[in-house]
């Protein structure tokens, strides 16, 4: 893979900038970046951080809309079939997949761990690093 890889998922403050973490501390080989598809916080989840800090991971980038160059040259990963289903729409040039899939044919979507518990993004961070795994190995 040449190519950019963006993740992305609503907000771009909870699951696609951990993915974008992960991938960028593990996989020095590749680019990668995170986008949302209605973003309008500034500022990557506290709960987020504190996974990223506590697994000692690259920070993400800050986060950002989904814009047409990101589109052109990158492959999007979505979180959701939502997501998915929503880009194709937007961008029906873009190449797009769910991440599950992509990673392994599975159609598994990413739950969105916003207002839940440690847990919650805890579980959130076990299936992305999973994926993520497959997908590099």
């Amino acid at each position: 893979m040449n190519r950019q890889i963006i993740f992305v998922c609503t907000g771009n403050t909870c699951r696609s900038p951990l993915a974008e973490s992960y991938a960028k501390t593990m996989f020095k080989d590749h680019s990668f970046a995170s986008r949302g598809l209605m973003v309008f916080d500034g500022e990557v989840n506290p709960a987020t951080m504190k996974i990223i800090e506590e697994e000692g991971l690259i920070h993400p980038d800050e986060p950002g809309q989904l814009e047409d160059e990101d589109v052109h040259s990158s492959i999007l990963l979505a979180m959701t079939r939502e997501h998915e289903a929503l880009i194709r729409s937007r961008y029906p040039e873009a190449e797009v997949h769910l991440l599950s899939e992509y990673a392994d044919g599975s159609t598994v979507d990413i739950m969105d761990p916003i207002g839940g518990s440690d847990e919650d993004y805890r579980a959130v961070y076990s299936q992305l690093t999973k994926f993520l795994g497959k997908l590099f190995k």
